[in-house]
């Protein structure tokens, strides 16, 4: 076992060595200003690259330009995740001032935002779970395209994978891929999470084996992005394999500041790289992948948006689109509960566990995705749930670095579980309804875009997010949870203590003072109001959106796993159009 070890981090050293020195990822493009490339897309992230290796497989010059660099050596490794977000990895974007809705982090929401080669997939929490059947049917009616359909969504999902467990590659083949780019694997820990699975099942809520098989309601042990112990970020997993093909041009640390039109077709970009400006010209398309927030910045930079915004930055208009309108952002709520059960995860040890096992999610997970009506098939929220050892300040970590909620928010939960184990849930109410707005904060391009969240302006989004706690915390009534003497902790805080407890009234108050982000953002360039189903900008040509931004509402699952097939995709709209 020594000697396993001793390989093992020799290879992990090696490995990590690689990344560093800059090996593992495309180097940086030689730029020439005036130069000419079939495509050009903005933006290298999740779905970026995707499009760039299906692009260049099919033998056109791509540029991508990337604001951010490689991903780092510790973004690779599973196990540290909760280290990444606040570094240069992530754009780190607070919202609007919201006294209403964001107090537990400073009456600013923290937006966690991949700002790297591979975007967001560089920082996630590696979770592999699909939208459900229904929001891609949904997206098929509302743009008269059936190629949005689940069952013509399916073939991109599995072109993207190749899943590793032969448990569930077998008995769900027809759901999964075996050939794709990105590597999927499970960690389990049955004996740990068999207790919770038990007690969830007494509620109403079932096992399920894989969520992105035939049945789309339950808790399982998630399948991850990650395969012998990397993460598998496109970054990585699609770009490696042509590092070196002269096709592929990329340029990162570059901001691009403007796409440039004539007579509504985009023949070129602008974009900063060392203080330098430089134009590249498409010769055929410019795919804009910059993400849910940067997307709508740099297209109103572009003169793409409504005429209020666009006076406002006194930039001319080219196109009258509603960019930057519909963010959606599923407000999210952490809650957690103590029991006393001592999980059987090597607890001697598991404070300093991350370290140990870097390739390893440092604690059994478990995830749900759950209808409060229990004879619904359709899922109204998503519950990420980490079970955790008594001994381990993990809870506190992720509070503050991965979640944004101030210091004595999270203390008060450390201190209340004490001794005890605890299940840390995070709570992602999928079907809410508020909207908000990315705005241009000037026509500097290194300016944050303003961001506002719009959580519960509609007020129907805090009723449903009552009923979406006291549904989870039904477990607390079952009869598992009561005979660990479990209770929910962290409810005694003072700005809800004249609020009746346990009363719809005081979980309003609980919600509104401990509101943050998922990280599940989309809408900020909708498919049918913004583009067309072959994801072309309206009124534009020699134009398309190729990222989260396109999706007109939350989907019901992690958004990583939608942006790959939509990656997947939108190559073939382009390759399509290029044939012809």
């Amino acid at each position: 076992m020594a000697a396993f070890h001793s390989v093992a981090a020799l290879l992990l050293v090696l490995g990590l060595s690689a990344i560093e020195a800059g090996i593992v990822f495309p180097s940086q493009a030689k730029l020439t200003d005036n130069a000419s490339y079939d495509y050009i897309i903005v933006g290298g992230g999740t779905s970026g690259c995707v499009v760039a290796r299906r692009l260049v497989d099919a033998n056109h010059s791509v540029l991508v330009l990337e604001s951010g660099g490689d991903p780092s050596a510790i973004s690779m490794l599973p196990g540290l995740f909760y280290l990444l977000p606040g570094t240069n990895l992530d754009y780190d974007y607070k919202s609007t001032f919201d006294d209403y809705a964001a107090s537990a982090q400073g009456n600013y929401t923290r937006l966690t935002a991949g700002n790297a080669l591979g975007g967001s997939s560089v920082l996630n929490h590696h979770l592999s779970i699909r939208p459900i059947p229904q929001d891609y049917d949904d997206i098929a009616s509302l743009t008269g395209d059936d190629g949005w359909s689940y069952d013509n969504m399916l073939p991109y999902f599995k072109k993207t994978e190749t899943v590793k467990d032969e448990e569930i590659a077998s008995t769900y083949s027809e759901y999964h891929g075996d050939s794709g780019p990105l590597g999927i694997t499970r960690e389990l820990h049955d004996d740990d999470v068999a207790y919770y699975l038990k007690a969830l099942a007494e509620v109403g809520n079932p096992t399920v084996e894989d969520l992105n098989g035939p049945v789309n309601v339950g808790y399982m042990q998630p399948l991850l992005n990650i395969d012998n112990g990397v993460r598998q970020t496109p970054a990585y997993v699609y770009l490696n394999d042509i590092k070196d093909n002269p096709n592929l041009h990329i340029s990162k640390n570059t901001k691009v500041s403007k796409i440039n039109f004539a007579n509504s077709t985009a023949v070129s970009v602008e974009a900063i790289y060392k203080g330098t400006t430089y134009t590249f010209r498409a010769n055929k398309e410019i795919i804009v992948s910059a993400g849910v927030f940067n997307t709508p910045q740099i297209l109103q930079l572009s003169g793409v948006g409504s005429k209020e915004v666009l006076d406002s930055l006194n930039v001319d208009q080219v196109a009258d689109l509603p960019v930057g309108d519909n963010l959606r952002i599923p407000p999210t709520v952490i809650v957690v509960q103590k029991t006393k059960k001592n999980l059987n995860i090597l607890s001697a040890v598991s404070s300093l566990l991350p370290a140990v096992v870097p390739t390893k999610i440092p604690f059994p997970l478990l995830l749900g995705t759950t209808p409060t009506n229990k004879s619904s098939e359709i899922p109204n929220y998503q519950t990420y749930n980490l079970m955790l050892p008594h001994d381990t300040p993990f809870l506190t970590l992720a509070c503050v670095a991965i979640y944004g909620y101030s210091l004595d928010v999270c203390l008060r939960w450390q201190t209340q579980i004490a001794t005890r184990d605890a299940v840390y849930s995070v709570v992602v109410n999928l079907d809410a309804v508020s909207t908000g707005t990315v705005r241009a904060n000037s026509t500097d391009i290194n300016d944050a875009p303003i961001i506002t969240t719009g959580f519960y302006s509609e007020s129907e989004d805090l009723e449903r997010a009552v009923d979406i706690l006291l549904d989870l915390l039904a477990v607390q009534d079952s009869p598992t949870m009561k005979n660990l003497g479990a209770a929910v902790v962290g409810v005694d805080f003072p700005e809800c203590a004249d609020k009746e407890a346990g009363s719809r009234e005081f979980w309003k108050c609980y919600v509104l003072h401990r509101t943050i982000a998922g990280f599940l953002y989309s809408g900020t360039c909708p498919l049918q109001t913004c583009v067309d189903s072959e994801l072309k900008l309206l009124g534009l040509k020699k134009i398309r959106v190729a990222d989260a931004s396109v999706f007109p509402k939350v989907l019901h699952g992690a958004l990583n796993a939608a942006v790959l097939a939509l990656g997947e995709k939108a190559a073939d709209l382009i390759l399509q159009d290029a044939a012809n």
